[in-house]
């Protein structure tokens, strides 16, 4: 089952969000830059995915995953400064080159655009 973390966003900010990812088998991180992982998210307006798709998380866009099993949450300020005002739902899902897909996250997703209030 996914975690469940909620994720506040400033509009035009960039302060990156981190999850560790390891091995079930020998605790050790995985190396996620290897071909065929990838990761994705959507921003809904039902906590189950469903309803209106207000935002797609595409991977190298808003995400980065590194050889030592780090995935982060961290979308460019020139990306998120285009976002809405938002306070919906996402989840985000890992592929594993297998073409298994997991959820390691979801939870509320609130974007405060106030940043960019008179720009």
């Amino acid at each position: 089952m996914a975690a469940g973390h909620d994720i506040y966003w400033k509009a035009g900010s960039f302060d990156p969000l981190v999850w560790t990812v390891t091995s079930p088998t020998t605790g050790l991180p995985v190396d996620l830059t290897a071909s065929g992982y990838s990761v994705a998210g959507v921003v809904a307006t039902h906590n189950d995915g469903t309803g209106a798709v207000l935002l797609e998380l595409v991977d190298a866009e808003v995400w980065r995953r590194t050889a030592d099993g780090q995935l982060f949450f961290q979308p460019p300020s020139a990306v998120s400064t285009e976002w809405p005002a938002v306070s919906a739902y996402y989840q985000a899902e890992l592929t594993h080159p297998s073409g298994e897909v997991v959820r390691f996250d979801q939870g509320r997703f609130v974007i405060d655009n106030d940043l960019n209030q008179g720009v």
